[in-house]
């Protein structure tokens, strides 16, 4: 699978001339609907071929334990494939398979075959199953049904006001660029209109950054304090890194790095942008503990650590349907490995008596409650203050989990 539908569909578009024409936009709702739903409507022919609901899923689950037996299955489809996407992305249910398995999941007996069903009915390959059914039993039966309902739609575009207190007058501000504040929450506002954000005045004069509402819950969740040393270990593009330094308001230093060249390239960007001081780029391959700046060993290490780890990105299938079918199984262990290797070589970035914060866009307990399971168990010098999943299904948003975990002072 491409990187990205979006990316994908939006340079085939651009190649064959089509991304200013009025036929884009449906071609690539299409895409978008065929990823979200294609498992569910790949599934419509086992049913139909006589067997019982619970024996068509069976033999289903069985079909498909892999992107390219999906796949292959959508190769072989015809046009009604086409119409049953179509169907299920506009709510119908043309077939009765979204009612069979409603049925098949109110009375089911046993917990994984009701996993099973409920992952289909919500257009979610069947090989995610295991790691939903874990999540399942520490969030309850309740979280999952309502976060695997929320799968259905795209979480709004939410933008991070970057002085709380003037949220009223960014407000009024983005309304003149033509762009409507559908939700509130705080200081995070969901937008939606015809003008890009990045052509508002808002943007331009750095008073809002695109942040997911979820990523926002997560950085106000990292404890920082007048005077204090934060190192964001995995920037990225630095939506983080941009939260961390309007929270300290001059009043400490940030310190960002990550693995790519591009990607810190394009944080110094922003950076500019909002003319952001008291921030320092440099790189970090997350292979052993990082050499502390000089002023950071001076003080024993940072005040707080924050690593956003790579992951699976399953709390992110919303707004990208594709990572359901890129992320497999097999894939969680080297997931996890990478995250225990970030996690133990930036705390020991961390001084006595400060602060290091895990952070991943996946729901899989694999990548999360478990790894941060691992490291306190091999670690007793630091305990676990709190943990918790943000965004989706208690908020329209994506879905992150963050700890925030505690060194002993000495």
């Amino acid at each position: 699978m491409p990187p990205s539908v979006d990316r994908w569909a939006g340079e085939w578009l651009r190649t064959v001339g089509l991304v200013r024409d009025p036929r884009a936009e449906p071609i690539l709702q299409f895409v978008d609907h065929a990823v979200a739903w294609g498992t569910l409507a790949a599934f419509g022919p086992f049913r139909g071929r006589g067997k019982s609901t619970e024996g068509a899923l069976l033999k289903f689950a069985a079909s498909v334990h892999r992107p390219r037996e999906l796949l292959q299955l959508w190769r072989k489809a015809d046009v009604e494939f086409a119409s049953r996407v179509r169907a299920l992305a506009s709510g119908a249910d043309p077939t009765g398979d979204i009612a069979a398995l409603d049925a098949l999941m109110a009375g089911a007996q046993d917990g994984e075959l009701a996993t099973l069903a409920a992952l289909v009915r919500h257009g979610i390959p069947p090989w995610h199953a295991p790691a939903l059914a874990r999540r399942r039993e520490l969030s309850g039966e309740d979280w999952l049904a309502r976060w695997l309902a929320r799968q259905a739609t795209r979480p709004p575009l939410w933008l991070r006001v970057a002085v709380p207190r003037h949220t009223g007058a960014v407000r009024d501000v983005l309304g003149l660029d033509g762009l409507r504040v559908v939700a509130q929450d705080s200081g995070a506002l969901a937008v939606e209109g015809p003008t890009p954000v990045f052509r508002s005045r808002a943007w331009k004069e750095g008073k809002v950054e695109i942040q997911d509402l979820a990523s926002q819950r997560v950085g106000e969740g990292v404890p920082l304090g007048a005077g204090r040393f934060v190192w964001d270990a995995c920037a990225g593009t630095g939506g983080k890194t941009l939260q961390l330094w309007s929270r300290l308001d001059g009043r400490g230093a940030i310190h960002a790095s990550d693995v790519s060249p591009a990607r810190l390239a394009e944080l110094r960007k922003r950076l500019q942008r909002v003319d952001g001081k008291n921030v320092r780029v440099w790189p970090w391959d997350g292979r052993g503990p990082p050499t502390l700046p000089t002023e950071v060993a001076a003080r024993g290490g940072f005040d707080t650590v924050l690593v956003d780890a790579p992951c699976s990105g399953s709390g992110t299938w919303r707004r990208r349907p594709d990572a359901r079918l890129r992320s497999v199984p097999s894939s969680l262990g080297r997931w996890a490995a990478q995250q225990r290797d970030l996690l133990l070589g930036a705390a020991a970035a961390v001084r006595p008596g400060g602060a290091l914060v895990y952070a991943t866009c996946s729901v899989f307990v694999e990548e999360n409650e478990a790894v941060v399971a691992e490291f306190l168990q091999r670690h007793p010098a630091w305990s676990l203050e709190q943990d918790q999943l943000h965004g989706a299904p208690d908020a329209d948003a994506d879905s992150l989990y963050g700890a925030v975990l505690r060194r002993e002072a000495k």
